[in-house]
């Protein structure tokens, strides 16, 4: 099925009828009120190919990016944000956004952004600069990848997980992952750790955070910032008054740090059940202009400023990242995950 799937893209995409159906749907010259926006958002851009800690390639990001500046409007999220309050949303609207704050972000995305003149937003998670830690998943996935070990036993819902082949680990990394981002902080470095001396892997080998000096390099080339929380946990599953600080605190770090105020914030995970009512609420009063789910789905002047839409495509394909691009966008029906 993906073969035919990348055939039928090519076929839309290199005859012309993608171009050609996009300018009959959306022309490039209107605006208005009922115009949509796409927020995309990336993780990590990178020369390693590695299924146990993804990224997109440096090569497939060039390539979204110039596809990006060709035939959409691409803005920053500040600028999106003032549109749809103003009403006033460009055709074929589109922000760029990245979570988490990846060291590969300043060293792989940004020479890209900027030879394209792009803006982008990224999100931080605050507790991991300028440290040698790294993000839990990473450090799972690392050590799922270099063990020795033929099984994984101990995970918190999971039996017994082997790890003969590559496909069994990387099944295992993703139940892993499921059973462990819904713990607090606390408990998921401990469980993080107990799963690296049970696979008799060193800590902390995933992919570098970026550093205090990189984010200022990347804010006074134009890139913006925005709050991802001080210790990535699942906002829903923690106690409120925990909420409430990694929220508040992770905008203040970066306010500091930075000397400008900090309008934009994303939820951990931001799939439903990730935030609710209580969350929204705390990420309003610390002074948030918007916040970013996980959720599909276009935005447009109406949606709720608080759980805006945002997702891939992720395709290293130029042809199928372009016509599922231009699907999403018209399909825009939000679809929980």
């Amino acid at each position: 099925m993906r073969t035919v799937e990348q055939a039928l893209c090519r076929a839309a995409y290199h005859s012309g009828l993608l171009d050609a159906a996009t300018r009959f749907i959306e022309p490039p010259a209107r605006s208005g009120p009922e115009k949509t926006f796409q927020i995309l958002v990336y993780h990590r851009v990178s020369t390693a190919g590695d299924a146990f800690v993804p990224a997109l390639s440096v090569a497939a990001f060039e390539r979204h990016v110039r596809y990006l500046s060709e035939r959409c409007c691409v803005l920053s999220l500040t600028d999106l944000a003032v549109a749809a309050e103003e009403r006033r949303i460009p055709a074929r609207a589109v922000a760029i956004t990245f979570d988490d704050g990846y060291e590969d972000t300043y060293l792989h995305a940004l020479p890209v952004l900027r030879s394209y003149g792009i803006p982008a937003t990224v999100f931080l998670t605050t507790g991991l600069m300028d440290s040698d830690l790294t993000m839990f998943n990473d450090d799972i996935g690392t050590a799922i990848r270099d063990t020795a070990c033929a099984t994984l036993d101990g995970i918190p819902g999971c039996e017994l997980l082997p790890l003969s082949t590559t496909q069994q680990r990387l099944e295992a990394l993703e139940r892993t992952l499921k059973a462990l981002k819904v713990h607090p902080p606390s408990e998921r470095a401990e469980l993080t750790r107990q799963i690296g001396r049970t696979l008799g892997v060193s800590p902390h080998r995933g992919p570098r955070m970026l550093r205090w000096e990189q984010v200022e390099e990347m804010h006074a080339h134009g890139v913006e910032f925005g709050a991802h929380t001080v210790n990535h946990p699942i906002l829903t599953s923690i106690s409120e008054t925990e909420a409430e600080r990694e929220i508040a605190d992770s905008k203040r770090c970066i306010e500091e740090r930075l000397q400008v105020p900090v309008r934009h914030f994303a939820y951990p995970n931001g799939l439903a059940g990730d935030f609710n009512e209580t969350t929204k609420r705390l990420v309003k009063q610390a002074g948030f202009s918007t916040a970013a789910s996980m959720l599909f789905g276009t935005n447009s002047a109406t949606t709720d400023r608080y759980e805006l839409r945002r997702g891939g495509p992720w395709e290293e394909d130029s042809a199928v990242f372009a016509t599922k691009l231009w699907w999403y966008r018209w399909r825009g029906t939000p679809r929980y995950s």
